[in-house]
């Protein structure tokens, strides 16, 4: 009798051991599968990803050369749509340049390829853009030609904004999926965005991470190139 008694004992030790380790992995899957499914959720709702940045400044205009995908129908709606590439070129004056100018010609030479565009001037700004409409690879080399009428020709070799080793647009959702986590735990609908911002003097680029949901909450992060976070908003905020 006091055998059995110890054997039903030892049993239910086992059992007991065996539970708190299931109880254990079902947590720790709980919490490593929910931000995996989190960068998933945000992997597959991107609306806009910006792969890389080129850039080039004079003294009277900031050239900038971003490739990568983004919704066919551009919407900031929380809902993120069909996706293609892009490869936009964007020109910003400095100063008062350009201010009775419509539109800037010139020519884009990527790798051995020479492309005549034609920039429009942005209805909400003073900048000018074209998108080509295609992916170019990040380490094609691009140069920018503005051609003003009646006057020499202005070369823009464009260099890469992110120094050699940063973390790529893929690594630095990542980051930002982390660093979001708690604040987008409750959330089952929204879009993402990777892009790359430089401070005033145009020296350095970041990532900005953007995550913005269908009822209007707004989360984001700026990652350095190396891959630490430089500052975020976390709180819910009405889209600006």
């Amino acid at each position: 009798m006091q055998s059995k008694r110890k054997k039903l004992a030892k049993r239910m030790g086992v059992l007991v051991v065996v539970g708190a380790m299931v109880g254990f992995f079902v947590w720790v899957a709980t919490l490593t599968g929910g931000h995996s499914s989190l960068q998933q959720m945000a992997m597959d709702n991107i609306s806009e990803a910006r792969f890389f940045m080129r850039h080039a400044h004079s003294e009277n205009l900031r050239v900038q050369f971003f490739s990568g995908v983004r919704e066919s129908n551009y919407e900031i709606d929380g809902v993120a749509g069909g996706t293609t590439p892009f490869a936009l070129l964007n020109v910003e004056p400095r100063n008062a340049s350009h201010l009775d100018d419509s539109e800037l010609r010139g020519t884009l030479q990527i790798g051995t390829e020479t492309v005549e565009v034609t920039l429009e001037r942005n209805e909400f700004g003073r900048n000018f853009a074209v998108d080509l409409g295609r992916e170019v690879a990040a380490d094609v080399d691009v140069l920018f030609t503005l051609l003003p009428v009646n006057a020499n020709a202005v070369p823009f070799p464009l260099l890469p904004a992110m120094p050699e080793g940063s973390i790529d647009w893929k690594e630095a959702l990542r980051i930002g999926t982390d660093y979001l986590a708690e604040a987008m735990a409750n959330v089952t609908q929204f879009e993402s965005y990777v892009k790359i911002i430089t401070d005033r003097g145009n020296h350095s680029a970041f990532w900005f991470v953007q995550f913005i949901t269908n009822n209007g909450e707004n989360h984001f992060v700026v990652i350095a190139a190396g891959g630490e976070i430089i500052g975020g908003q976390q709180p819910a905020s009405s889209v600006g």
